[in-house]
């Protein structure tokens, strides 16, 4: 008798064990029962959209429950938020955190740090111009010249008002002395569209959401928002080398709303961690160019972060006029 308790104990010690070690924390009791909805502030085809879907693929056999991906655009994001605020703070709603929240609450429009706590960051991912494959411009430098020749004239576009798209375009238009205006569409295929019609001029994008596109020539990459030179575009400057310090990217990460329990947000971060390691994953990330920049950040770190990029776009937008002092 003495000898089968020894064993049941050692039983549930390795099951312990293997329940902490497996995803780096405890599998909250009772946690998942049932499916959870992942939002994206985002339409569907964009690299936000991809990002998620592709991460909970690995992540729904780990946590076996279904996973729903909910696209909801409008707003900057904010109809997206107000969604998810409105749920319970059960860790059954997940948010695809970005860099639109910390946006919205410079512009007092949201308040992160009231109402998200951060998962985890995944992706750090690079922003590029592009023109189209009949453009009149083939440099960056003639971009310049028919700027500051054409004051205002020069129309660029990218996904949604007062985004990290505007805030690239216009932050690079300021540093290089040109006046340009800024077109958004709620949804990336949108824009894409737009300068591959010839309807505007100039696209910031990610390279992996249209790396088909760049393959077959249709868009032609003129820029890249990077500390070097890509081995990918070789041939693609970087803004530094212009003397235009701006090697800024859209990062992608999750949170849930605050008061989500903090063993449910170690547990889903660590799920979503070993999922980021699924060569399903990896593999979609690598055809993207997601594997260039180190993304991974835990909870804390990412808390962290929030705080330091809310600082750094508030002083753009103060730099640039977009909100007063």
């Amino acid at each position: 008798m003495r000898k089968m308790t020894h064993i049941v104990t050692l039983v549930t010690t390795f099951a312990l064990i293997f329940s902490i070690s497996a995803f780096g924390a405890e599998k909250p009791k009772n946690f998942p029962e049932r499916p959870i909805e992942v939002v994206v502030q985002y339409g569907a085809g964009g690299g936000s959209d991809i990002f998620v879907r592709s991460l909970m693929l690995p992540a729904r056999n780990i946590l076996k429950v279904p996973i729903n991906v909910t696209n909801m655009t409008g707003g900057a994001g904010v109809r997206a938020s107000q969604y998810v605020l409105a749920q319970p703070a059960d860790g059954y709603t997940i948010y695809n955190f970005s860099p639109e929240q910390l946006i919205n609450t410079a512009f007092g429009r949201e308040n992160y740090k009231e109402e998200f706590a951060p998962l985890c960051q995944v992706q750090q991912d690079i922003s590029m111009f592009y023109v189209n494959e009949g453009s009149k411009f083939k440099t960056i430098q003639d971009v310049i010249k028919f700027a500051k020749e054409n004051p205002g004239k020069l129309q660029f576009t990218g996904t949604t008002p007062a985004s990290p798209d505007e805030t690239i375009i216009m932050l690079f238009a300021k540093k290089a002395g040109i006046e340009v205006r800024y077109i958004p569409f709620d949804k990336a295929p949108e824009s894409h569209a737009a300068v591959l019609g010839g309807h505007l001029d100039i696209l910031h994008e990610e390279p992996g959401v249209i790396l088909s596109l760049i393959e077959a020539k249709k868009l032609i990459p003129i820029l890249v928002f990077t500390e070097e030179r890509l081995k990918k575009f070789p041939d693609v400057p970087t803004a530094k080398e212009l003397g235009i310090d701006i090697t800024m990217g859209r990062w992608r990460g999750l949170a849930v709303k605050k008061g989500t329990p903090q063993p449910i947000i170690d547990y889903l971060a660590s799920v979503m961690k070993q999922a980021s390691e699924d060569p399903r994953y990896k593999e979609v990330a690598a055809a993207s160019l997601l594997d260039i920049r180190p993304g991974w950040k835990g909870p804390e770190e990412f808390g962290k972060f929030w705080d330091e990029e809310y600082e750094n776009y508030r002083n753009i937008f103060l730099d640039l006029g977009y909100i007063k002092k």
